[in-house]
């Protein structure tokens, strides 16, 4: 699969990763710290690999528990509705 880059006013707008959506504008937030990496350092194992679609929905789910406050039941109707529409998990 290639890699797009969505161009803006002549700038080069950052990459999302390709598992969940979550900006990546740095090496640091890339999987294995490489920029080609389509998947974010959360989607990814030490060496760069995306997780299982278990580990990665388990992780998003605790995600939006926290960060929204929502209901076990709500975060996994999100994330499941979510993760349909993402590149890795089609």
């Amino acid at each position: 699969m290639g890699k797009v880059q969505i161009k803006f006013g002549g700038e080069k707008m950052e990459k999302a990763c390709e598992s969940c959506g979550m900006p990546m504008k740095t090496a640091e937030e890339h999987g294995g710290e490489d920029m080609n990496n389509p998947y974010c350092k959360y989607c990814t194992d030490a060496e760069g690999k995306l997780k299982s679609m278990e580990e990665v929905r388990g992780g998003m789910i605790q995600f939006y528990m926290k960060s929204q406050g929502k209901s076990r039941e709500e975060a996994e109707k999100f994330v499941d509705e979510h993760m349909r529409k993402m590149p890795a998990w089609k």
